[in-house]
């Protein structure tokens, strides 16, 4: 693995485990509570999250199908979708997509962490690593409104364990 890359995989490993730890003991009922109208539910963010996986899958040249695209498919927030995915689906599919994504990243060549990446991504570099910086940091944000989220529905704080 290029070194450049090592911490933002240590990030991932991180992110992946809290993403799973922050839906322990959450069943669908509560996962698509909203503690205000203006809030999204624990059940938009994972599956939010497991749409942004694919996405990161793709930017490191896998071809995975997301089953849940269609639900997603032109959404633009909460308000754009009224069908859900179980969480179990949803934590199936994201330790799927994951698998996929960590053997990828361990044979990413320093030329492919160097190239422009396909989309445009917040930050000053546009390279695949940038890119895959960015969506490290888009997972902990989303994975912290997670833990705040179980917290308010009245379950345990995440676990780090």
């Amino acid at each position: 693995m290029d070194a450049r890359l090592t911490p933002l995989y240590e990030i991932f490993k991180l992110n992946t485990r809290l993403f799973l730890n922050c839906l322990d003991g959450m069943d669908d009922d509560r996962a698509s509570w909203r503690p205000t109208a203006t809030t999204n539910s624990a059940a938009f963010l994972a599956l939010h999250l497991v749409q942004t996986r694919h996405s990161l899958a793709a930017l490191i040249g896998l071809e995975t199908r997301n089953p849940f695209e269609v639900l997603t498919k032109g959404a633009q927030g909460i308000a754009d979708i009224t069908d859900y995915p179980s969480l179990d689906d949803m934590r199936a599919e994201w330790k799927n997509v994951t698998g996929s994504v960590r053997a990828r990243l361990a044979e990413l060549a320093p030329a492919d962490l160097s190239t422009s990446a396909d989309q445009k991504f917040p930050g000053d570099d546009p390279s695949v690593l940038g890119a895959l910086a960015f969506l490290m940091q888009h997972d902990a944000y989303h994975v912290g409104q997670l833990a705040l989220l179980r917290k308010q529905m009245g379950l345990p704080a995440m676990s780090y364990r």
